[in-house]
């Protein structure tokens, strides 16, 4: 099944082995998200969260 990641744009080929296979097969509206976007979120959310260094 072919997919276009909502952040990015990038098109990708997923199996059924894939953990969102389903969810977009039921709902082909649903949105998919590539690994690379997921861990720059992660990342930007985990840098987020920790406290400012002082000057």
């Amino acid at each position: 099944m072919q997919v276009k990641c909502m952040m990015c744009g990038k098109k990708e080929g997923i199996t059924e082995e894939h953990v969102d296979y389903r969810k977009l097969q039921k709902n082909p509206k649903a949105v998919y998200i590539c690994n690379l976007c997921m861990a720059r979120t992660f990342h930007e959310a985990k840098e987020g969260q920790k406290p400012h260094k002082p000057m």
